[in-house]
């Protein structure tokens, strides 16, 4: 690319991706962190930097006895530390490692677009790279999980997935392995150890490249060994660094370990070894068969031994709190139903798809047949786990953009050759502009960047005109003389998506953050909440050593605990101002209501 078109991608980047979404969001303070995720992850770098304990996974002030437990690995960490490191000369140690963590995601957004640029650079023609900006700017997922405060590991991972496709497309564009295999085996690794997330990518990334081999035979068997054995050290190396040494033989599944380990061991094995012996009758009915063969016996092998890889992270989480609080959360849900989400997120993936097929079976570039097999293969294994888990629109939409951009292109190139001349230019003009714009066109029309994805505060922003509990005023009050003058630590019970903000902001005790290794807390969070019996409540308070219950009764977790034809538990009692014996109300800052425990405060 030219001086002049990275300047412009920069322009546009800095436009779409950092001003209008600031202005849309109508943030007042636009360096604070946004979001649960946010907080706990900059709480959780503080705690490495203040204590140097590489292993300890735990939030001591969350949680239950021994603290909130994350599944969170240290990559993220470190990259945010690198950030913070040239201003630590000029500021505090926290307030940097804060500044650093609220300007990641736009640092990850700015790589996103040049990775995504870099990846097409095969396929277009320089002069109209910029589209491809455009359209990853009016991806609603993409804009969720890179604005700005949102200090969160799966910006991190978009681009990696960005980074893997370039290479994978100037493999197949090549014809050959050379490192560009080993670098996305590599990447792939790497982002394994970030989150298992990128199992999303990896795994029909796996499927999509063994599908070339089957088609294609011996180029592609190099191709293969080198992804899977580089994937398979980085992932090693992951567990040596990650894992305390007693632990390498712990089969974790919210995190990586052993047993994705022995998963991206399988294909490793498969061709480093086996695949060769296809290669002396080189058919398709065998490479077929012995593929087939391996793979049976290696989901036998995993149903056997390791049979929760097949549930994924929820293997880890308590099944009491799937109903009461994993089930409605927003990012967890799936899109089957709601018709303007699966357009937002899937109809630029469905042309893609389309598209590749033409280029696959047609006529159309045969130079990119083979990229268009793996690439089909990712598009569709994406999005079907998009349309079952709203998340995974994040990666669909990076894919989705990288696929579709040679589609737009060709769209251009098609308009250019049927509308010239002055009779035309107008019409051609409408043409072109359609092509450039309508991705915008669309967005709006069906409420892409205003009504995208967003958290559950943001939509019970939006749809309740009640105030908005503010926790930096509440952490304020709570940071006062007789809060935290107190010589014990002061422990309360709290709305499950303000925990970590509190735990942040402040030097109390909270017992409820949305982390599904957490499910004693939340599940007694939700308990002590929701009884009836003013006893069993009050047992749950004595257990957890409970001073104060603090609550936003205009949060939308509000839903979680009040129920029509429940107005005697706890919650509700406390919403309509009856309060049972030994707790009273203690003034603070409006719409918040705090109570105090008196059996545990004096």
């Amino acid at each position: 690319m030219s001086i002049e078109r990275i300047f412009l991608a920069f322009l546009l980047w800095l436009v779409c991706f950092v001003m209008l979404p600031l202005q849309i969001s109508g943030k007042s303070e636009y360096l604070d962190p946004e979001g649960p995720d946010a907080f706990m992850r900059l709480e959780r770098v503080n705690i490495l930097v203040e204590t140097g304990n590489w292993h300890d996974n735990h939030i001591q002030r969350a949680g239950a006895a021994g603290g909130a437990d994350l599944h969170w690995t240290r990559p993220m960490d470190i990259l945010i530390l690198a950030v913070a490191a040239p201003l630590l000369p000029f500021m505090e140690t926290r307030d940097a490692i804060e500044l650093a963590g609220v300007v990641f995601p736009a640092l990850m957004s700015l790589a996103l677009v040049f990775l995504c640029l870099w990846a097409v650079v095969p396929l277009m023609q320089q002069k109209n790279l910029l589209l491809v900006v455009i359209m990853l700017a009016v991806q609603p997922v993409i804009q969720d999980y890179v604005g700005v405060g949102r200090v969160d590991h799966h910006a991190l991972l978009a681009v990696l997935t960005a980074a893997v496709l370039g290479c994978l497309i100037r493999l197949s564009r090549t014809g050959k392995s050379g490192n560009y295999a080993l670098c996305a085996g590599a990447i792939s690794g790497f982002g394994l150890w970030v989150s298992l997330e990128f199992l999303t990518i990896y795994v029909p990334v796996t499927i999509g490249l063994g599908a070339c081999w089957l088609v294609w035979g011996q180029k592609w068997r190099k191709a293969n060994r080198d992804f899977a054995i580089a994937t398979l050290v980085v992932s090693v190396i992951a567990i040596v660094i990650e894992v305390p040494t007693q632990d390498w033989f712990i089969a974790w599944y919210d995190r990586i370990s052993v047993a994705q380990a022995f998963l991206v061991l399988c294909p490793a094995i498969f061709w480093g070894a086996i695949a060769s012996l296809c290669e002396r009758r080189p058919t398709l009915g065998l490479r077929l068969g012995m593929a087939g063969f391996y793979g049976a016996v290696c989901l036998f092998l995993i149903s056997q031994i390791l049979p929760n890889l097949f549930i994924g992270p929820l293997a880890e989480a308590d099944p009491r709190i799937g109903a009461i609080w994993y089930d409605n959360v927003s990012e967890m849900a799936p899109l089957f139903g709601k018709w303007r989400q699966v357009i937002l997120n899937c109809l630029l993936a469905f042309a893609a798809i389309i598209y590749s097929g033409f280029v696959l079976f047609g006529q159309l570039h045969p130079e990119r047949r083979q990229m268009s097999l793996w690439l089909i293969i990712v598009l569709i294994f994406a999005g079907a786990l998009a349309l079952a888990h709203i998340r995974a629109g994040l990666y669909l939409s990076v894919v989705a953009v990288i696929a579709a951009g040679p589609l737009l292109e060709d769209l251009l190139i098609w308009a250019n050759r049927h509308f010239k001349g002055w009779r035309k230019g107008a019409t051609g003009f409408l043409v072109r502009a359609g092509v450039i714009l309508g991705p915008f066109l669309l967005a709006f029309a069906v409420g892409s960047i205003a009504n995208g994805l967003k958290t559950s505060e943001a939509v019970a922003a939006n749809t309740k005109e009640a105030p908005k509990c503010n926790v930096k005023k509440m952490a304020e009050a709570l940071s006062a003389e007789r809060f935290s003058g107190q010589k014990k630590l002061l422990r309360f019970v709290n709305n499950i998506d303000v925990g970590p903000e509190f735990i942040y902001r402040t030097r109390h005790h909270f017992l409820a953050v949305p982390y599904h290794r957490n499910g004693d807390s939340i599940y007694d969070t939700f308990d002590l909440l929701t009884a009836t019996d003013y006893e069993r409540s009050r047992a749950l308070l004595d257990k957890y050593e409970i001073n104060y219950i603090l609550l936003c009764f205009n949060a939308s977790e509000g839903i979680y605990y009040k129920k029509p034809d429940n107005i005697s538990s706890l919650y509700s009692r406390l919403q309509a101002g009856e309060l049972p014996d030994g707790i009273t109300a203690v003034p603070a800052p409006a719409p918040w209501r705090l109570y105090k425990y008196k059996a545990m405060t004096p």
